[in-house]
């Protein structure tokens, strides 16, 4: 008989494990762009006297490599056999295996770049490091959710969509609805004198353009603009200025309408009860025409200082965000969140285009990154505030399908978009910087989502929400860096 205790370590062996793989992806490709490894023509030492070579950062990457390799080695034999001992879930045995078979191929593989292989052989290596690693990870999630449904913790009822009003005396928010949150004025009250209505209002037009969401996307829009001068092309200072000022204008549009559209959903929201609309702060006539002053705006900077491709763009991420995501997925699918993470993914097509004039394989894998990360971010949201989405009227997915299956979500997209990561560094020719971000915030971002399945807390989901905003500004921060700064 298997006791909890052991269970919970086989949980953190396995948890241990697969970020060792993770890590091991994460500096191979690093390794892989930098040529950290020239200088070392023998495996598995760099010589054959077994000299560690001058102190640099090349030389640092190149031997971390290596030492995380014989980490993960011993824990993946550690794994194993810990799975053997135990009773643990078949699926988890023949995932644990799988790394078991294809590590030794994966170090052979090493040793046959190292001594200078054929080029096929670092494209098969890096395939099969992330195949070992979806084998883990699919693991860990099984685990985890075993351990969730035995200790019979796991609220997973399925909520009826639509429910009552909230009540009166019901907690003021302390996240908003849409990623990274809105500004949200108190509800107003007796405001005398013309300077305070004046702030009052144009606090309200503030709120509609939900500014907290400019940040990031305009990071992500920066971030394909940075690639894109790994083409070669120059990035003017003013194309970059028109390209980030059209993209908060258009940020502005997408809010405010979206803001018009469900203002008698906020109105059923605690969250979201005390945004302009539901108190009349501005009519919803004014609302549209600012967000229609905003759309042009944003499209006339975007034609007029950058290109035509750049501010079609523009205006398609605005479209998609109001009429694809608000409009029709949003209030109708529990999979609203996944594909409308398209809106989210398009700055980092508009960055680079506004650089190239073109569409590149970097800025759609970094898209990729941005698409993947959507779910694994806004799923954590929902979980915590499901009742007040279930409320507002909205089937999102931890209300329709339960916050276990919406955990197992969140996982496997958390994972997918470190693979995507991953593989943006080694198609853009990234280096130290972006690995060891990667590296760093990836594995505390992993870290939260599995104190969620051990605390089962709404607290627990909104730290994994935090986190996914800090992981995702962090790599976007690297990639500029690299691109702009440090080249």
């Amino acid at each position: 008989m298997t006791s909890p205790l052991d269970r919970r370590r086989f949980t953190g062996l396995l948890v241990a494990t697969t970020l060792a793989a993770y890590v091991l992806i994460a500096l191979g490709t690093a390794i892989s762009t930098t040529g950290s490894g020239a200088n070392c023509t023998t495996w598995p030492s760099c010589s054959s006297e077994w000299a560690l070579g001058p102190v640099t950062s090349d030389g640092l990457l190149f031997w971390g490599h290596r030492a995380a390799a014989l980490v993960a080695g011993v824990l993946v034999a550690a794994v194993a056999v810990a799975a053997w001992r135990l009773d643990v879930d078949r699926r988890v045995t023949a995932a644990v295996w799988l790394a078991v078979v294809l590590y030794p191929v994966q170090v052979a593989l090493g040793a046959v770049i190292v001594v200078g292989g054929p080029s096929i052989a670092g494209v098969v290596h890096l395939a099969l490091a992330m195949v070992i690693f979806a084998g883990l990870l699919f693991a860990l999630v099984v685990t985890l959710e075993r351990q969730s449904l035995e200790a019979g913790t796991t609220e997973d009822e399925v909520l009826e969509v639509g429910g009552d009003e909230p009540s009166a005396d019901a907690p003021a928010p302390s996240v908003a609805a849409d990623g990274a949150g809105d500004e949200t004025p108190d509800p107003p009250g007796q405001a005398t004198g013309r300077l305070s209505r004046l702030r009052l209002v144009a606090g309200a037009y503030l709120t509609l353009t939900k500014p907290k969401l400019m940040w990031l996307l305009c990071l992500v829009a920066l971030a394909g603009m940075g690639l894109a001068t790994l083409t070669g092309e120059a990035l003017e200072p003013g194309v970059a200025v028109a390209t980030l000022a059209g993209g908060v204008l258009a940020i502005g549009a997408s809010g405010t309408f979206n803001h018009v559209y469900e203002r008698d959903r906020d109105r059923k929201m605690n969250r979201t009860n005390d945004r302009p609309l539901v108190h009349d702060l501005v009519p919803v006539r004014n609302a549209v025409a600012f967000g229609a002053v905003l759309t042009v705006g944003s499209v006339a900077i975007v034609v007029t200082w950058v290109n035509l491709l750049a501010a079609a763009l523009t205006l398609a991420a605005i479209g998609y965000y109001v009429v694809l995501y608000t409009v029709l997925l949003k209030p109708n699918t529990a999979w609203n969140t996944v594909l409308g993470g398209g809106a989210g993914a398009l700055p980092a097509l508009i960055g680079w285009v506004a650089v190239t004039g073109s569409v590149g394989l970097p800025a759609l894998v970094l898209a990729a990154v941005i698409f993947l990360w959507t779910p694994a971010h806004f799923y954590s949201l929902a979980i915590a505030y499901r009742e007040d989405y279930a409320r507002g009227g909205f089937p999102m997915f931890p209300i329709t399908h339960g916050v276990l299956a919406a955990r197992r979500h969140v996982m496997l997209y958390l994972g997918a978009t470190l693979l995507a990561a991953s593989l943006l560094g080694w198609l853009a020719g990234l280096g130290w910087l972006y690995a060891v971000t990667s590296v760093a915030l990836g594995a505390v971002f992993l870290g939260s989502v599995v104190r969620q399945y051990r605390t089962e807390s709404d607290d627990a989901a909104l730290r994994s929400f935090y986190v996914s905003n800090y992981y995702l500004g962090a790599i976007l921060v690297a990639i500029v860096l690299e691109t702009l700064v440090i080249a």
